[in-house]
């Protein structure tokens, strides 16, 4: 009776150890950048470019995050956004001193965060990266920094000298999501 309580307990420890595995070694896999995005649209919210603007002229406290890179963002970016390509956004978004040297503050978990690219594909990775860091109120921008400059073509910063001086032009259009 004692070594068939025991063989169970082996037996239901070895499925329970071979179910965790199966389970943490389950990583979904896509044939393309598509549709991972969709598949990210599941627990992403988007915003549009009027609800931005409605955010952006209200008093809620907000983080606007470009993640485009840095040749995409100077020429072009929404007032009041910081750029943090999307390629550093996980060691940046909770690195003190990173916003320490911008002169802003770090943003709190729960605290409204808004992120934008060119088009709206990596701002919806971006932002499902930072849901899954715990931040709680995440959204993207749909349709990106394209959408806000076709809606709001008055609305908008540069910062050519960042790019190493002022007579820039600004990117020609081409790939990116």
């Amino acid at each position: 009776n004692c070594l068939t309580t025991e063989n169970m307990k082996q037996t239901v420890f070895a499925l329970a150890i071979i179910f965790a595995l199966a389970a943490c070694s389950k990583q979904e896999k896509y044939a393309s950048a598509d549709e991972m995005v969709e598949n990210a649209l599941k627990e992403v919210k988007l915003i549009t470019a009027d609800e931005l603007h409605e955010l952006m002229n209200g008093e809620e406290v907000y983080t606007l995050i470009d993640v485009r890179q840095p040749e995409e963002h100077y020429p072009g970016f929404i007032p009041g956004s910081i750029n943090i390509p999307r390629g550093s956004l996980e060691f940046n978004i909770a690195d003190s001193v990173f916003w320490e040297n911008v002169g802003l503050y770090m943003p709190l978990r729960e605290e409204k965060i808004v992120v934008y690219d060119q088009k709206g594909k990596r701002g919806i990775l971006a932002a499902q990266t930072l849901r899954k860091l715990g931040y709680l109120n995440v959204l993207a921008l749909k349709e990106g920094w394209k959408r806000w400059e076709l809606t709001y073509p008055d609305i908008y910063e540069k910062s050519l000298e960042k790019l190493g001086g002022g007579n820039h032009e600004a990117p020609k259009p081409g790939g990116g999501c």
